[in-house]
């Protein structure tokens, strides 16, 4: 069958054989809106399939809308998409039809889908740099133990060993300094201790910041010489420190350890009413020095001191002679003694007994952790 296409002029709607005219309900194709991009050039006999071809079928892309395709496109003019229907004796024009709408509609998606991968081929994005946030580090809180008494002989680095292990014995990493330059005792039984000295000189006032310095790192136990209060109290109230420890979550606990005297007490009085509302004191009642403490509870300057500055008072155990004077003498730790083969079964269970009594006191406080 031979047909020749019949040319239209734009502008004017289409009439088919069977009187459909413009006025004539529109086909789901012709809701399809303008097409914004170039489609490229198809040949048209891909999409023919059949010899007949129905005229009304004859799809111009400028007359497409934007409702459904958002992208627009730009128009070719030569672009026209012919598609014919196979004719069948059993179908109607009318289900015809709307068959070759579909596959008009599938042959434009898959002419949209093919354009837009060819732009997506194409499409570079700029790159977006990373600004990653500074890298900010949290400090863990920390303490300054000051194990201080003025007084010699009172007990100060006895405390200072018994603390030692009691923090070993939870697990908490301390650093540990022996400022007491004449004795050194504290270094010679536990690893690592460091040494620092309070000194009149000013050139040499720098010598104590180590002690600080090391409490960004850990938890810090000092073991004070005596007769230091005064280069102590200095050192602290000269540089701030309470205010620069706040600044840096570092706290600081003075730890008073007692004889029984009058003088011993008064001494600690005195810490309170310099330091007493900056730092939190222990008043530390060494019961191997004195068994009977009742009498500073009629000293009305403690009581009044207590009032004020709600300290903490621990008892801290008598340890035997005998036994002491072996570890000395061995210069181990407490808890090395407890297998040491010097000491026999009963002079073990009287360290252990110590050290359990000392822990105890410790804990209580729960001021180590």
């Amino acid at each position: 069958m031979k047909f020749t296409q019949r040319k239209r002029k734009r502008g004017r709607p289409n009439k088919n054989a069977n009187n459909f005219s413009a006025h004539a309900p529109l086909s789901p194709l012709s809701k399809l809106k303008t097409m914004s991009q170039s489609v490229p050039k198809t040949n048209s006999k891909a999409l023919t399939t059949s010899s007949s071809y129905d005229e009304s079928l004859e799809i111009d892309v400028d007359v497409l809308g934007s409702e459904t395709l958002t992208t627009e496109f730009s128009y070719d003019e030569s672009l026209k998409i012919g598609v014919s229907t196979s004719s069948s004796e059993n179908e109607n024009e009318l289900n015809g039809s709307q068959q070759a709408d579909e596959q008009a509609k599938s042959s434009v998606y898959e002419l949209g889908v093919v354009r837009e991968e060819m732009l997506n081929a194409d499409q570079t994005f700029p790159e977006i740099p990373l600004t990653l946030p500074p890298s900010t580090s949290i400090k863990l809180s920390t303490t300054i133990h000051l194990i201080d008494g003025e007084k010699g002989g009172c007990g100060k680095s006895f405390l200072s060993r018994s603390f030692i292990e009691y923090c070993n014995s939870i697990g908490l990493d301390i650093a540990i300094v022996d400022a007491d330059t004449s004795n050194k005792d504290i270094a010679k039984i536990y690893p690592q201790v460091r040494t620092a000295f309070f000194s009149d000189d000013e050139k040499l006032a720098q010598q104590a910041d180590k002690i600080f310095d090391l409490a960004f790192e850990k938890s810090v136990i000092v073991n004070l010489p005596a007769q230091v209060y005064t280069n102590v109290t200095q050192w602290i109230q000269r540089n701030d420190l309470i205010e620069l420890g706040k600044e840096n979550s570092i706290t600081f606990i003075k730890w008073f350890v007692c004889s029984g005297g009058v003088d011993s007490v008064n001494f600690f009085l005195k810490s309170l009413e310099d330091l007493g509302d900056k730092m939190t004191h222990v008043f530390v009642q060494n019961m191997g020095l004195c068994d009977d403490w009742s009498y500073i509870e009629q000293m009305p300057e403690f009581v009044a001191a207590q009032n004020k500055y709600n300290f903490t008072v621990i008892d801290f155990p008598k340890f035997p002679f005998w036994e002491r004077n072996k570890v000395d003498r061995l210069e181990i730790s407490f808890e090395s003694a407890i297998a040491h083969h010097e000491l026999g079964v009963i002079s073990k269970q009287r360290v252990k007994n110590f050290l359990k009594s000392a822990y105890a006191a410790f804990k209580e406080t729960r001021l180590v952790r």
